[in-house]
């Protein structure tokens, strides 16, 4: 809207609007025109930076319980990077998204999860660092088997989370991507930060190397992969549980 059709509205017609777009809403009619045309203006500029910003290419993977994952390059820009823009539904909440961008950018740092590029609060999304190939697609190249060299990498992943102080939180497998041959974890949205309040809680201090492994491993076992699969993720595993999980 420009200001000749705000002019043509009734003050009650404008106020019905700004009290739709949550403006606070002055006693005069010019007042209020003149704080609406400025949060337009605002808006325009906030769609032209973030929401009109990136164009879907698309869909990456099955859609998730909180959102969907997109493959994306910047318009109208001389970058010809492609990224992966991870939306999610409006009931997410914006601390949520932050925490979930904050824990992976403390991982990446540590150069085993995707880079953050950019995040946005209001219309929901992450862009980051895109992957090339998942670890179960790879997996299933082998016969469902994970070579050593790729457990070592699995392992200095959980080496590193716990130095970063993340715990990831989720053993699904779909959460490992290769770009290349180097392997990274995704998708933070179910993470913690190691403190004394979760180290007491899980009672361990090094939770991805010893919670993570053992679930990584009993997911490979519910997926009947050999047992080659996780020979050296095993030696990682406790006497104790393996003994609990009949992993001997």
């Amino acid at each position: 809207m420009d200001i000749k059709q705000l002019n043509i509205l009734t003050y009650k017609e404008l106020k019905d609007i700004a009290t739709d777009m949550d403006i606070e809403i002055p006693r005069k009619k010019e007042d209020l025109i003149l704080e609406m045309l400025r949060c337009f203006k605002k808006y325009e500029k906030y769609k032209k930076e973030k929401v009109d910003k990136y164009i879907k290419i698309k869909q990456i993977g099955e859609k998730g319980k909180e959102g969907t994952t997109y493959l994306v390059k910047i318009r109208e820009s001389k970058d010809s990077n492609e990224y992966a823009m991870k939306t999610f539904k409006k009931t997410k909440s914006s601390d949520r998204i932050r925490k979930e961008a904050d824990l992976q950018e403390k991982a990446s740092k540590y150069g085993i999860s995707p880079e953050v590029i950019e995040i946005d609060t209001i219309s929901k999304y992450i862009v980051m660092e895109k992957m090339d190939t998942h670890l179960y697609d790879k997996m299933k190249e082998q016969n469902g088997d994970i070579t050593e060299i790729q457990q070592k990498q699995i392992i200095k992943i959980f080496k590193l989370l716990d130095k970063a102080k993340v715990f990831h939180g989720d053993s699904n497998i779909l959460n490992y991507m290769f770009k290349g041959k180097k392997l990274y974890i995704i998708d933070f949205g179910m993470s913690q930060y190691i403190d004394d309040k979760l180290i007491k809680k899980l009672g361990v201090d090094t939770p991805n190397l010893s919670l993570m492994n053992l679930g990584f491993i009993l997911k490979l076992k519910e997926l009947r992969c050999p047992s080659s699969s996780y020979s050296y993720l095993l030696t990682f595993v406790s006497n104790k549980d393996k003994s609990k999980y009949n992993l001997n």
